[in-house]
């Protein structure tokens, strides 16, 4: 077992404490020993509380949800005992080493020596912190070289600082031109491309930035192998009769995950009792492995943008199936049954990590064990909400009362976590229920007893088995279930494989609309609101968000208005309207310029808009999707009707112009007279038939060809792509 007081090696925020000596005790209770680093001497105590958040406190709170990267408020010594002006305020779990003597290394210090994959993993941590720390005012502290910190492959942060301007993208651009030069050469050219866009403003977004990196990372990917096993194990434990646990896959003997096949793994733990939790958990399970198996999940399909709302999807799916079978039972209070969930699903080179509730997933690999989930209980939405520090949260009634699980009320109320995380190193994720969690019982033997795993000391199996025997014999209060997934990851042996990262430059944007992070984070911490616990969420936010939502139906109103009367001006019978084939580039040069048509197709596609492709042939044909632009791999096809969204426009001089689509919906085909679908027997089959949420590329003249002018998205589609 690790020596309690190593947990609390602090990291000090304050004016005046740089001035004490080390080996001082401060408040006669913690140690200064250098560096700002002070080691709590009565960790039996309660640290001091302060009797409000200030504004220095808050956005640890509020970025509670981000604790992979950034330290807690462990507690403040008041101005009085640190003989000084203001209080100092301690944090703990920051990037100390294990001794606790001397911080971890900068990221500046460890860059040039890491590989292409680790530092493009580095920077698309940053570039996932942009937005959240920007809505707390802290995204200055992602541009001090002092505050990033390395913890193997996490980028952690020292301290937040608030800002004193607001930082934009231009200023990370410039920032992270001092790691170009010391880049792998694999990545160089690319680093200097997306730098330079980020520094004259052409990318303006940290949406745009964190795809950019995705491609690239994604590239990185293919010169690695990713073997995975996976190992689950359940068990009723010795004070329960039985067993309200459930997990996925089953089996006493480890599973070795096909080469290239995804890899899932479910744990569940049922709430409601004997025939009400133990169902709820084998429902859910069976609810998410089918979802899961529909998603088309083959290389060709690789899609973060789309993947991580059907994870979510998905788990509403499973939620309601539980949610229905309470309502037709008639289950009602703490009749009804649920269950909390942890899914991970390893895909390509990254793992989705889902999660509702108090189950957990751990990281293990050499360089630490971090707790990856966040509880969904009063305690953590206390923290979130920015009310109270989490040591004093857990010291309140019902700390631990659950505000979401699996099959308690309708998935309008449900807020399920969704993470997706990059693979460039050997580790393996613990799923686990609360019986192996509690007191803490996997930070105290991760290093004995999983971590050998990763020196191929020990077999998966035998991990898993004596986890369960700790969990009962030192635990012993409740069932326990859990997965471990170990992966494994291997360079290729391929001297002929891509020597440098190239990927399509980014559009800027034609509009000033700001960063359009799909981060939601933030927003599900106000509005957490699953009545499990019987806490209402906070009114202000409430009418906050409700004066948000009538702005943004009005500007969509306004948007209608304009989009009708393009609709009216563009008359797809009339000839002049009509467009006509766009040359190819090598022709470009001996046409003379022409005027725009007002309604022109082109005009009709911004991005992010709806349109509707067709094929004005007599014969009809499917509409064929490339898998990069320029080039000629088929992705899939869809058949025509279908309606897309606008992601991206490309051009070079070689390739032309080409629109990246995101299918929004495919026609419903018709019923014959007799019920059965009709077939036209004579119809060429579609081949790779392409779903709702796929992304491909089309060239610009082709798009203008099959363009349906008279399209409303205001009507059906009410504006919005939702596969």
């Amino acid at each position: 077992m690790q020596n309690p007081v190593a947990k609390h090696y602090l990291w000090t925020v304050g004016e005046g404490i740089e001035d004490k000596p080390s080996g001082t005790l401060i408040a006669d209770r913690y140690l200064l020993k250098t560096n700002r680093i002070v080691v709590d001497t009565r960790p039996d105590l309660l640290p001091e509380i302060p009797s409000e958040i200030s504004d220095q406190i808050s956005p640890y709170l509020k970025l509670f949800a981000y604790r992979l990267h950034i330290p807690q408020v462990y507690g403040i010594i008041s101005p009085a005992k640190a003989e000084t002006n203001k209080p100092i305020i301690l944090l703990e779990k920051g990037p100390i080493a294990e001794h606790g003597e001397t911080l971890m290394p900068t990221l500046t210090a460890l860059w040039p020596d890491a590989t292409a994959m680790r530092q493009l993993n580095w920077l698309w941590q940053i570039a996932q912190l942009w937005q959240p720390f920007s809505r707390q005012d802290v995204a200055s502290s992602l541009l001090n070289s002092h505050l990033l910190r390395l913890q193997g492959r996490f980028v952690r942060l020292l301290q937040l600082d608030l800002d004193i301007h607001n930082p934009t993208l231009k200023q990370l651009g410039y920032f992270w031109q001092q790691w170009v030069p010391t880049a792998q050469p694999q990545i160089q050219k690319f680093l200097r491309q997306l730098t330079h866009q980020m520094a004259s403003g052409e990318l303006r977004t940290s949406t745009q930035l964190i795809q950019q990196l995705d491609q690239a990372l994604s590239i990185c990917a293919r010169s690695y192998h990713r073997r995975i096993e996976i190992a689950t194990g359940t068990d009723a434990g010795p004070t329960r009769s039985h067993n309200e646990d459930a997990c996925y896959p089953l089996g006493s003997k480890p599973l070795q995950v096909t080469p290239g096949e995804a890899a899932l793994a479910i744990v569940c733990d049922g709430i409601g009792g004997q025939d009400g939790g133990e169902v709820a958990s084998s429902m859910a399970i069976d609810v998410l492995r089918q979802q899961v198996e529909q998603m088309p999940l083959h290389q060709a399909h690789w899609d973060p943008l789309s993947l991580t709302p059907k994870l979510k999807r998905a788990t509403c799916i499973a939620n309601d199936v539980i949610c229905q079978r309470n309502d037709d039972e008639n289950r009602q209070g703490r009749e009804r049954m649920g269950t909390t969930l942890v899914m991970a699903l390893a895909h390509i080179h990254e793992i989705y990590l889902t999660h509702l509730g108090d189950s957990r997933v751990y990281w293990i690999s050499s360089s630490g064990c971090h707790q990856v989930t966040v509880d969904d209980d009063v305690a953590s939405r206390q923290v979130r909400l920015g009310c109270a520090i989490y040591r004093d949260a857990l010291q309140q009634g019902a700390s631990g009362a659950l505000i979401q699980a699996l099959g308690i009320t309708s998935s309008v109320t449900l807020h399920p976590t969704v993470q997706r995380f990059p693979l460039d190193e050997d580790c393996v994720f613990l799923l686990c229920s609360d019986g192996l969690s509690d007191r803490d019982r996997v930070e105290q033997h991760w290093q004995t007893e999983i971590l050998p795993v990763l020196r191929q000391e020990v077999d998966l199996g035998t991990v898993r088995d004596r986890l369960i025997e700790i969990a009962n014999t030192q635990n012993g209060h409740d069932n326990v279930t859990l997965a471990l997934l170990l992966i494994t990851v291997v360079p290729k042996d391929d001297p002929d494989g891509p020597k440098d990262v190239c990927i399509p430059p980014v559009i800027p944007l034609t509009d000033d609309s700001g960063d359009d992070s799909s981060d939601t984070s933030d927003a599900e911490d106000s509005l957490i609101e699953t009545k499990i616990a019987g806490n209402q969420p906070d009114e202000s936010r409430v009418s906050k968000i409700w004066f948000l939502s009538l702005g943004i139906a009005v500007l969509l109103g306004i948007l209608g208005a304009l989009l009708y009367g393009l609709g009216v001006l563009f008359n797809p019978n009339d000839p002049q309207a009509q467009p006509t084939e766009a040359p190819t580039p090598a022709d470009t040069s001996l046409i003379t310029p022409v005027p725009t048509p007002t309604a022109s197709p082109t005009s009709l596609l911004t991005l992010q808009s709806l349109i509707q492709l067709g094929n004005p042939a007599t014969n009809s044909s499917p509409i064929t999707l490339l898998s990069e632009f320029g080039k000629t791999t088929i992705k899939g096809t869809v058949p025509e009707g279908t309606v897309f969204q606008v992601q991206r426009k490309e051009s070079t001089p070689q390739a032309g112009t080409w629109i990246e689509l995101k299918i929004c919906s495919t026609p419903t085909p018709k019923e014959g007279t007799n019920g059965q679908l009709e077939v036209d027997p004579t119809a060429t089959p579609i081949p790779l038939s392409l779903e709702a949420g796929n992304l491909g590329w089309l060239r610009e003249q082709e798009v203008n060809r099959r363009l349906i002018p008279g399209f409303s998205p205001l009507g059906k589609e009410k504006g919005q792509c939702i596969p």
